[in-house]
């Protein structure tokens, strides 16, 4: 279905908006991982890439499964075998196997994985404090408040549409 546009709508399109939310959104991400790079880099972990960082958090202080891993970070199963690899070699995690289910692998945060998760909650801190003295306190909450809003708007029609399949 194509939907007609005047000219000046189709000129408003094409015209940069330095407003627009999907190029908010990119230039936020990219800002923000340069950002989380240089910070790691400075905290001797020249190492690490930005895509481990939802699989270091979401792994719990008493160890995670695989499986329970991949589903909170949004991740395939292949790209868990990946990373889990190089974390291991890094010494940033360990696997065990899992107490109950021999088949099963329980990973944890070495003392180094610990303290690389330390280190990270400890700048994101500060980055928020940053932001909070750009906005304002009550901006910077009415930012956190939305964004959670939006994250689980989508996080919603997600569950909804595997409900679906």
């Amino acid at each position: 279905m194509s939907v007609k546009l005047t000219k000046e709508e189709e000129a408003d399109l094409l015209t940069h908006n330095p407003k627009n939310l999907g190029r908010l959104l990119n230039m936020w991400k990219r800002y923000f991982d340069d950002w989380a790079n240089e910070a790691l880099f400075k905290h001797g972990y020249s190492y690490f890439k930005m895509a481990y960082m939802p699989f270091i958090m979401n792994i719990s202080p008493t160890g995670s499964t695989n499986n329970e891993i991949a589903e909170k970070a949004k991740v395939s199963k292949q790209a868990m075998s990946k990373v889990v690899k190089e974390l291991l070699e890094f010494g940033i995690i360990k696997v065990e196997k899992h107490s109950v289910d021999a088949r099963v692998s329980h990973i944890l945060l070495t003392a180094k994985g610990k303290h690389l998760v330390a280190d990270t909650k400890k700048q994101v801190l500060g980055l928020a404090s940053e932001y909070e003295q750009l906005i304002g306190k009550k901006n910077y909450a009415i930012m956190i408040d939305s964004m959670h809003k939006i994250v689980s708007h989508h996080q919603s029609l997600k569950q909804n549409q595997d409900l679906d399949l």
